[in-house]
């Protein structure tokens, strides 16, 4: 009998070894923590995920700084065989897609998903790729604001690289400029901190306005960007309220709230076989628009003050970025 128990412990211990334990093991996800580390808190999104699944969720750090360490790392998360991968970042998904069409992914990106050439439409991207996206087109609505602020608009300078005058959401903002608004768009290109300067100057003395979309370029050299367009005289609308607390004038972008909960619901489909490819890709709801009220004060002409009611946040001259 003591042997029989033995044996039957034996058997245990080995079934327990191998992960059965008379049930379906938990699907298994990857997540990818971006080295550097990226504006999306993974460690806490990782959690959620394993919480609002009950998926067996594993935290990979994966370089972004070099395309052969990427792919490297890409491909032994691939081999891994996982039920999902979610990647932040448009880099961590083209180094996943030469690895896979099959392994379902879910992208947190702030780029434009189709000039990304993450998916060819929002609203169906077939394929093995789908997720949250912080990019939502919002160059009309900016001019739009800073018609109702400065009527007299006719001419707004836009800053950006080469990339930023080549994306879909600079064409949606050209169409409705060229429509009812009537305003006439001046592409002010600059590529280095020292171009910046002598491209603003030179452009100053035939915009009435500026529009300063959250591009990689402007991002990098907000502060420069803000003191520079401060000291031409003319107004500004940015695309970040980061430049606002900077002392900018006004901004208008979408929030950036934390995604995790609809990046849960949208794991949770596909982990119960869903296809990702089904899923639309998701972009923030809300928006919000900031005014920095020390800089709109020495605006000259003064913008309607009515403008004040429609405003969600509001900072002094050189808040804390």
């Amino acid at each position: 009998m003591r042997a029989t128990h033995l044996a039957l412990a034996a058997c245990t211990l080995a079934i327990a070894a191998c992960g059965w334990t008379g049930h379906a093991l938990p699907p298994y996800v990857i997540v990818i923590e971006p080295q550097p580390p990226g504006p999306v808190d993974v460690r806490t999104l990782a959690s959620r995920i394993e919480a609002g699944t009950g998926a067996r969720v594993d935290v990979r750090q994966v370089s972004v700084l070099s395309p052969d360490a990427t792919r490297a790392a890409t491909a032994q998360i691939v081999a891994a065989r996982p039920a999902l991968i979610v990647a932040p970042g448009a880099e961590l998904v083209y180094g996943l897609r030469e690895q896979t069409h099959a392994i379902p992914i879910l992208f947190i990106s702030i780029t434009d998903p189709i000039d990304s050439s993450l998916v060819t439409d929002t609203q169906r991207p077939r394929g093995n790729v789908s997720g949250f996206s912080f990019h939502v087109p919002l160059g009309a609505k900016q001019l739009e604001i800073l018609r109702q602020a400065f009527p007299n608009t006719r001419r707004v300078g836009v800053l950006g690289d080469r990339y930023a005058f080549s994306t879909s959401a600079f064409r949606e903002m050209s169409q409705a400029a060229r429509g009812p608004l009537g305003i006439e768009i001046v592409r002010v290109h600059f590529q280095s901190l020292e171009q910046l300067a002598p491209a603003v100057h030179q452009a100053a003395a035939g915009v009435d306005a500026w529009l300063v979309p959250e591009a990689g370029v402007t991002h990098r050299f907000g502060a420069e960007i803000v003191a520079l367009l401060g000291a031409s005289g003319l107004p500004a609308i940015y695309g970040n309220d980061r430049f606002v607390r900077m002392g900018g004038l006004m901004s208008y972008s979408q929030s950036f709230d934390d995604p995790s909960g609809r990046v849960v619901r949208m794991a949770r489909s596909v982990l119960q076989g869903f296809p990702v490819g089904e899923l639309p890709v998701e972009h923030p709801e809300a928006f919000r628009f900031a005014i920095n009220t020390d800089t709109w004060r020495g605006t000259r002409p003064a913008p309607p003050q009515r403008l004040l009611l429609l405003a969600t946040d509001f900072y002094p001259r050189d808040a804390a970025p």
